[in-house]
């Protein structure tokens, strides 16, 4: 019996060999804006890597710049937060048209393997500096970021293994805490990493698998009842 016992835990080790992973690199992060809403009196911009996106008249004004981290990113491994880039909020007294929603896509190129792409809702929260429209603090009111709807659970194959990517939230003590979104004081330019993070997906066990395992544990048990009745 010791040697069906040590066929079935060999057997049991291949199968949680099987989900393994190793370390992944990033090549390349790039980011760009979508559905913006409303489609007039917002602009969009692109300096270098950063995308940026302006409305409002007043002396300055307000908006979103998003700066994606320098590439690459190598020994990532699963289930560890990493960060997608800056995501800058620009706050000021303003008058016009103010940005409602936007979706954020980042595109993620894993060196030797796919594009994971990842589009996730940004809802702002333009509020009216008066004290019954201050949602996050006392007037002048804070300018809230939330991320609303998230859709950046993607599923990608590497190495032949697969893999969940997935958008975490804003951060702003270096991933310490993440939440869905942050406020930015009037007057102010506040900023946050955007996190993401990979996990290993779920490996079910292969047909073939159960049935060995199956047929051991009947070798196991007509064994057991071999040796009793030769008892």
């Amino acid at each position: 019996m010791t040697f069906i016992r040590n066929i079935a835990a060999i057997a049991v080790a291949g199968v949680m060999a099987a989900s393994g992973a190793s370390a992944l690199t990033i090549s390349s992060i790039s980011p760009s804006w979508q559905n913006v809403n409303p489609t007039s009196g917002v602009s969009e911009s692109t300096s270098g890597p950063t995308i940026s996106l302006r409305w409002g008249n007043g002396s300055s004004s307000s908006g979103y710049d998003f700066t994606p981290t320098g590439t690459p990113i190598s020994g990532l491994l699963p289930d560890t937060a990493f960060a997608l880039g800056q995501f800058s909020h620009l706050n000021f007294p303003i008058t016009g048209t103010t940005l409602s929603t936007v979706d954020l896509i980042v595109d993620i190129l894993i060196s030797g393997g796919p594009l994971v792409s990842s589009s996730f809702a940004l809802t702002h929260n333009e509020t009216l500096n008066r004290p019954s429209n201050c949602p996050a603090d006392s007037t002048p009111c804070d300018d809230i970021v939330t991320i609303t709807n998230t859709l950046g659970s993607q599923n990608f194959s590497f190495g032949g293994q697969n893999y969940v990517f997935s958008v975490l939230g804003f951060s702003q003590n270096g991933g310490g805490t993440i939440s869905n979104g942050f406020s930015t004081t009037e007057n102010m330019q506040n900023v946050a990493t955007l996190y993401g993070q990979y996990t290993i997906a779920p490996v079910p066990l292969p047909a073939a698998g159960w049935l060995l395992l199956g047929g051991i544990s009947g070798l196991f048990v007509m064994g057991r009842r071999k040796k009793r009745s030769m008892a």
